[in-house]
């Protein structure tokens, strides 16, 4: 064997084993690991049956994968450089970082986008890459309009002591802040409802913490559009954020995201701009990520059970199988 096909004998040796102790046939096996295996043709007769011949031209391709599975499985996190290149993790860095250098109360930076824009992933590696300068709060249902459980949420991300009631509990929050001032990364903060907004607010202008929210379009709609008292009150919460608010996201990925998406999975393509455009309206009406994802692992499969190579029309048939446009 050449000393590529002795790493990947290795990395193959590492799966089987693993195979071997969760006791799984190679129909659920690859089913629970179809991202890094493809089919169960491939991970069988070609991998398994280490048939160098047949692997010849994709070996490359399958090193990389069969070790990101390996560390997968060895504990190495998920958080990699993959997605930290995507625009909206780029945009929020760069509001993260604008919000470190403000004196004003001008402290407020918005993520707004559907499920599946990135918009909790970024928050969270923001908190990873800031451990020390920032909290992570991802807001529950159960939260609406409670001081108690909003109260109680912000208290344990922060460090602080939890009363028995929901003001005491907040006013050691304001505290907290007060003494180590904090960048906040509210995850859903629409689930808190306008009281939520509102105690944001008073954090604002009681202490110099920084605030990174994400939200739905549908709750900031209702937000920037509310009529009610309650409403004018949280709208003051918009005085306070930099400026402009950033709704590139608002209607989901954008031709963009996709395009970068494209490329970091199969390379500096040329041809990605194109099939970018093509498939954004689709993938924004079925799930933005999680669907493009999906049709790229679909892909993947239908390409290695021919022993071919990833293509956009490959790309675009697996996205039209799983996003199937609307009949009107």
């Amino acid at each position: 064997m050449t000393e590529q096909q002795q790493r990947v004998n290795g990395y193959i040796e590492r799966i089987e084993r693993h195979q071997q102790a969760l006791k799984l046939n190679d129909t659920r096996f690859v089913s629970r690991y179809q991202r890094y295996l493809g089919s169960t043709k491939t991970w069988r007769d070609r991998l398994c049956g280490r048939r160098w011949a047949e692997l010849g031209r994709s070996l490359d391709k399958w090193e990389k994968k069969l070790a990101a599975f390996c560390a997968d499985l060895d504990g190495a996190s998920e958080l990699t450089e993959f997605m930290v290149q995507m625009p909206i993790a780029r945009y929020g860095e760069m509001a993260y970082d604008a919000l470190q250098g403000q004196t004003s109360d001008r402290r407020v930076s918005w993520l707004i986008g559907p499920t599946g824009v990135g918009k909790s992933w970024t928050m969270r590696w923001l908190y990873a890459e800031n451990p020390t300068a920032s909290a992570y709060i991802h807001v529950n249902r159960g939260a609406k309009d409670s001081l108690m459980q909003i109260a109680r949420q912000l208290a344990r991300a922060v460090g602080s002591t939890e009363e028995a009631g929901g003001a005491s509990t907040f006013q050691n929050v304001v505290e907290a802040l007060k003494a180590n001032a904090l960048t906040l990364l509210i995850d859903d903060v629409h689930e808190g409802g306008v009281l939520m907004l509102k105690l944001v607010k008073h954090l604002v202008d009681d202490t110099r913490a920084k605030f990174v929210l994400g939200t739905y379009p549908t709750a900031w709609g209702q937000l920037v559009n509310g009529s009610t008292d309650a409403h004018s009150e949280a709208q003051q919460l918009l005085g306070r954020s930099l400026k402009p608010v950033n709704r590139q996201w608002l209607k989901g990925l954008t031709p963009k995201d996709v395009e970068a998406y494209l490329k970091l999975s199969m390379g500096g393509n040329g041809e990605c701009k194109v099939l970018a455009e093509h498939i954004t309206p689709q993938l924004q009406r079925h799930g933005n990520l999680r669907a493009l994802a999906d049709a790229l692992e679909t892909a993947r499969m239908n390409a290695d059970d021919d022993d071919g190579e990833l293509t956009p029309e490959l790309v675009e048939a697996a996205v039209r199988e799983i996003c199937p446009v609307e009949k009107r």
